[in-house]
């Protein structure tokens, strides 16, 4: 019988899913509610197709050398739409206007829930910018990107490095016009976990009934900002309200592969990476640019990547130093801390029976001490941004 990865091992890439020719692998959550692929044995006719697409079960290097291109960049078109400098904005313009198609992170229908999606055109792209800290489910579009690549087609898939590796393993053979584009990732919760913390918020929160959406980050300024969609403008989370960040900002509810990543670290699975450029300009070789509307980071870690971004247009772009790159974005170099309470905190925020506070007074992931209740305050307010601003035109003098 065919081997899957283990749970403490696997990371959802759904490869093994996208793979089997004969439907006998499903994706469900586990107790956790974590993705994971389950065999039905009754339809498996064991070709072991899934063991080949795993990048686990088969340890394939699917990692690039090294690299020392690190930039600083931003696109014009898009940065103040973007999470920070709207680099994969940019990248997927390149390749829409090639005719290609673009795969990447969506929020599902009901807001609440992150799922992988095929876009086809410019406008369709809004719907996959904006960062979203939880693992997206794949899906079937391993196939629906291999059948684009097929008919000729120029695809841009991006995803977290395990992703990007599940689907390079998936496709076996390399092909010159996938374009593939990992993000600096901390570690991921599962889906289930966050809808369960959007029932429990909705439930304790009255003023947060009519939620229809979340947004991870402020557009206003660069930086994290959670918030709710309610008719159609932006609810700020602060306090115990915003216990998801909390929990995320401590490593306290990733996969447990998460904890000892196997495709994080300098050496990248995809053509291009990107993440924030926090502390751009901070130490060494100043920046005298405002980055008040965001920075990308971009590592250019092929040649076919470096094709592509030196054709890109209307882009602001810098080569920095790669030790820079590296001082604020520790992921690039580790897998997170995995804390001794994980397991504690995961079942308390599945659990319907337990509260956001309660939740709190275990775990302390929102601090009640006066910096945090001022920090809260300017950012209800919108002074928080309005700071931070100025602080960041007086660093570009």
């Amino acid at each position: 019988m065919p081997t899957l990865a283990t749970p403490k091992d696997c990371t959802g890439c759904s490869a093994c899913y996208n793979i089997c020719p004969h439907d006998a692998i499903t994706i469900s959550s586990n107790t956790e509610g974590f993705l994971m692929p389950d065999i039905d044995y009754n339809k498996c006719v064991e070709c072991r197709l899934c063991e080949k697409a795993c990048p686990i079960v088969n340890q394939i290097n699917l990692k690039y050398p090294e690299t020392e291109d690190a930039y600083a960049f931003w696109d014009n078109e898009t940065r103040t739409k973007s999470s920070s400098g709207g680099a994969f904005s940019a990248i997927a313009r390149w390749v829409i206007d090639k005719g290609g198609v673009v795969f990447g992170a969506a929020w599902t229908e009901d807001g609440f829930h992150c799922q992988h999606k095929m876009c086809t055109n410019v406008e369709e792209l809004a719907v996959l910018r904006g960062s979203k800290y939880l693992q997206s489910d794949i899906q079937k579009t391993f196939c629906d990107a291999r059948q684009a690549l097929r008919n000729g087609s120029y695809v841009l898939f991006t995803g977290t490095p395990c992703q990007i590796a599940g689907l390079r393993s998936f496709l076996i053979k390399p092909y010159d016009r996938l374009i593939t584009v990992d993000i600096v990732c901390h570690g991921v919760p599962s889906n289930d976990l966050f809808f369960n913390y959007i029932k429990k918020l909705i439930a304790e929160y009255p003023k947060y009934q009519n939620a229809s959406g979340f947004y991870f980050r402020n557009l206003q300024g660069w930086g994290i900002s959670p918030s709710l969609k309610i008719s159609n403008k932006r609810e700020v989370l602060t306090g115990i309200p915003n216990i998801y960040m909390g929990a995320f900002e401590k490593a306290a509810v990733f996969r447990e592969s998460c904890y000892d990543c196997r495709f994080n670290g300098i050496s990248r699975t995809g053509d291009i990476t990107i993440a924030d450029f926090w502390g751009v300009g901070l130490q060494g070789t100043p920046f005298h640019k405002d980055v008040t509307k965001g920075v990308s980071l971009v590592l250019i870690n092929t040649d076919k990547g470096k094709n592509v971004f030196k054709t890109l247009d209307n882009c602001f772009m810098e080569q920095r130093p790669i030790k820079e790159a590296l001082k604020y974005n520790h992921n690039l170099i580790a897998s997170s801390s995995r804390p001794d309470f994980r397991e504690e905190a995961i079942v308390a925020f599945n659990d319907p029976g337990v509260s956001l506070k309660e939740i709190n007074g275990r775990f302390n992931f929102v601090s009640g001490g006066w910096t945090g209740v001022l920090r809260n305050a300017l950012i209800r307010t919108g002074i928080f941004w309005t700071i931070k601003s100025i602080i960041n035109k007086y660093r570009s003098l």
